[in-house]
């Protein structure tokens, strides 16, 4: 049974993982952390809910961190301090942060998806072979990116992932174009566009439920457990290689 640490144990995400590691027969809740204790998080037989990220890290055979981007190196560095697994779906990391996970990982084996759908990886995987076919070509590409008003950083690190996934494709021959649309309660959408003379290939990715992120990201954890240390993403949980 492999502990799971969760780092934003209070948030949506957080919640929304944690009931997915109790319908998992592979994985158990080593602990939670949370930013201030509330009188429903207490002690119990089988979980630490507390405000200490170090107790938690420390009791649990890999970490899952969803919580801010400011707070996400600090974590993985506490992650690789104690040589734990680390995996993280917290969106918005700056280049600094982005340097602080690839570091860690020369100690510890750390995943990282700023979107852990597994049929995102594949969405993903398909934009690169298209861009790879159309790049000698007079395509144009964009990429449209929809998420929830509340959604903090734009483009998202879903819509840059697929950015990357154009580049990988055609070379840099042609660099995406972005729009975002923040608005009401949508989950997330993408979609990547290649416009021809007369002609438009449309690849679309939804999410209608965000409990898909939550699934993703413990199949992550599970398949990071006993990994050497490196720098994952989803791409490699799905056996992709070379991507």
């Amino acid at each position: 049974m492999i502990r799971i640490g969760l780092l934003g144990y209070s948030g949506r995400m957080g919640q929304a993982i944690a009931e997915e590691i109790a319908a998992n027969d592979a994985c158990t809740l080593a602990g939670g952390v949370v930013r201030t204790m509330q009188p429903e998080y207490k002690k119990t037989e089988s979980a630490l809910i507390t405000t200490e990220a170090k107790e938690v890290i420390a009791i649990s055979d890999v970490v899952i961190d969803f919580t801010l981007a400011d707070a996400t190196p600090d974590y993985v560095r506490l992650a690789a301090t104690h040589g734990k697994p680390f995996v993280s779906g917290t969106t918005g990391l700056s280049d600094e942060g982005i340097a602080a996970l690839k570091e860690a990982a020369k100690k510890i084996p750390v995943l990282y998806a700023p979107n852990t759908s597994l049929s995102l990886a594949a969405m993903k995987q398909i934009t690169t072979l298209a861009a790879k076919l159309l790049g000698n070509f007079n395509y144009d590409v964009a990429i449209l990116d929809e998420h929830h008003s509340m959604k903090k950083d734009s483009p998202s690190g879903t819509a840059k992932a697929l950015g990357e996934a154009i580049l990988r494709g055609n070379g840099g021959k042609k660099q995406p174009s972005y729009t975002a649309i923040r608005a009401g309660q949508i989950v997330g959408n993408h979609e990547v566009v290649f416009a021809g003379n007369g002609e438009i290939i449309r690849l679309q990715h939804s999410v209608t439920d965000r409990a898909i992120f939550a699934r993703g990201a413990v199949q992550a954890a599970l398949w990071l457990h006993g990994k050497a240390a490196g720098f994952y993403g989803m791409d490699d949980v799905l056996g992709f290689k070379g991507s």
